[in-house]
């Protein structure tokens, strides 16, 4: 929330504690974050959740105070400054997946919230940026472009493609043209998949997910998701 208190009034500076924008990498970025959570939950016991839940209050009142000359002004995130809308999907992001990070660890089935669908499909093509992310730069003996389809049923039930070329990857709706490798999933498959929640085989093995084409490109899409 301080990120966004400070970008409101013009200030990008990190929250007190936090690295400089730039210098971490998305591995030691999330190392901090542990570290910051361990000692949060040492400091507070048994009053994590009700701060949790008075601070989470407190942000969604800022968030729905601004005014929309407030959304384009720059704030801080840890890779780079970024538009302080980018905060609402953000929000939605962080209580949406690591709710399901929770359920899943403690129910048989967990399902990410309905309504967060559309917000998470919208963060995917910024997340195909981030190096750490996903690696594409891999694999130059490939053809390219390639071209994957994916073919959605639930709450985004659109045709979207996947396309690599020369190391980069764009994603924009299905055209006529069949893509070399062709996916068929629900929405939030596709979203768990894309966020690192799940992985093809399993998702495939548990007939979560169907794939038709080469299969060589198949692994590649793994292997960049992956990074391994």
């Amino acid at each position: 929330m301080e990120a966004v208190s400070r970008a409101v009034q013009g200030d990008v500076s990190p929250p007190a504690g936090f690295p400089a924008v730039g210098v971490s990498t998305g591995t030691s970025f999330d190392a901090f974050i542990a570290q910051q959570a361990i000692a949060c939950r040492e400091r507070l016991g048994e009053q994590l959740l009700p701060t949790f839940s008075t601070r989470l209050a407190q942000l969604i009142h800022l968030l729905a105070t601004r005014t929309p000359q407030d959304w384009e002004k720059p704030a801080y995130r840890f890779s780079r400054t970024v538009p302080l809308r980018n905060y609402l999907y953000l929000s939605i992001q962080e209580l949406a997946l690591h709710g399901w990070d929770i359920c899943s660890a403690l129910e048989p089935v967990a399902h990410l919230s309905v309504e967060s669908l559309p917000a998470l499909m919208g963060r995917i093509p910024q997340r195909f940026t981030i190096p750490w992310v996903a690696d594409f730069s891999r694999g130059t003996s490939l053809p390219s472009p390639i071209r994957y389809r994916w073919d959605m049923t639930g709450v985004v039930s659109n045709p979207y493609d996947i396309v690599v070329e020369d190391g980069t990857c764009r994603i924009e709706p299905g055209r006529a043209a069949v893509g070399q490798v062709t996916f068929r999933s629900d929405t939030e498959t596709f979203v768990l998949l894309m966020y690192g929640r799940l992985t093809l085989e399993p998702a495939i093995a548990t007939s979560r997910l169907s794939v038709k084409g080469d299969q060589g490109l198949v692994t590649a899409f793994d292997r960049w998701l992956k990074r391994a």
